[in-house]
């Protein structure tokens, strides 16, 4: 990667959701889109000659063990994995988890893009800007699911080509605002949090981390999103992506 002379910031990091990908038309119930996956996951158990209970009772306490997981992780901002969701709720069915492949098994889970979620309309260029001016580009995203499942959507969008390093808090094993997971993408970046830019729609998590780890926020707050920002203060807000740009030659400019 070759900066451009005396380059300030050498990273911008985004959150995945409502920042690089617009939700505003999403068509679909999440509950029965959740339902439709697990469906897809008991048919597989049971066709590789597992015994499970009915699958009324099998969502039923998915579900039960998912929301108690993500109580407990947020008292202290630790990353919820849905392999470990998936492994209590099979050994409490009496599977031994330790003779199950469970990447085949969330392959089974068919998850991809979801209907009416598309790029907001400047997402690609804005992207593709940043690349050819010389910025590492880094994604972190509040998400459960192993980076691979988040993958398929990033690929389908034309993201994935863009991204020099992303993580879900699944794999991480901290959530947004734990400052830990902005480190370890810049770690993976080999940039210091003075240089690098975070973008991010969630005050609470996205912004306030970013702040606390050291990174410049910017909140991304379209039309269709009124997010309460209660004591947190971005360090800049947009309405859009490109409105980023003018931000960094801002900064560039301000470090001259």
């Amino acid at each position: 990667m070759t900066y451009r002379k005396n380059q300030r910031i050498k990273a911008v990091l985004f959150d995945m959701d409502d920042t690089l990908i617009d939700w505003s038309e999403f068509e679909g119930d999440i509950a029965g889109l959740e339902s439709n996956g697990l469906h897809n996951l008991y048919r597989y158990f049971v066709d590789s000659g597992h015994s499970l209970i009915p699958f009324p009772e099998f969502r039923l306490a998915y579900r039960e063990t998912a929301v108690h997981a993500w109580q407990e992780a947020k008292k202290s901002w630790a990353g919820v994995s849905f392999v470990n969701i998936l492994q209590t709720l099979l050994a409490q069915c009496g599977l031994d988890i330790a003779n199950i492949d469970m990447d085949a098994a969330l392959r089974a889970y068919k998850w991809g893009p979801l209907p009416g979620v598309e790029l907001f309309a400047d997402t690609l260029p804005v992207l593709g800007k940043l690349k050819s001016d010389g910025y590492k580009i880094g994604l972190i995203t509040n998400a459960m699911q192993p980076m691979w499942m988040r993958d398929i959507e990033l690929r389908a969008y034309g993201i994935l080509e863009y991204l020099d390093a992303r993580l879900t808090s699944g794999d991480v094993g901290f959530m947004k605002p734990h400052p830990f997971i902005y480190w370890r993408a810049l770690e993976l970046l080999e940039v210091q949090p003075e240089a690098a830019v975070f973008v991010g729609d969630r005050p609470a998590n996205d912004i306030a981390g970013a702040n606390e780890a050291g990174l410049t926020s910017v909140l991304m707050s379209p039309p269709h999103l009124n997010r309460e920002l209660g004591s947190i203060r971005p360090n800049y807000t947009i309405s859009t992506l490109s409105e980023l740009l003018p931000i960094l030659t801002e900064l560039e400019n301000n470090h001259d």
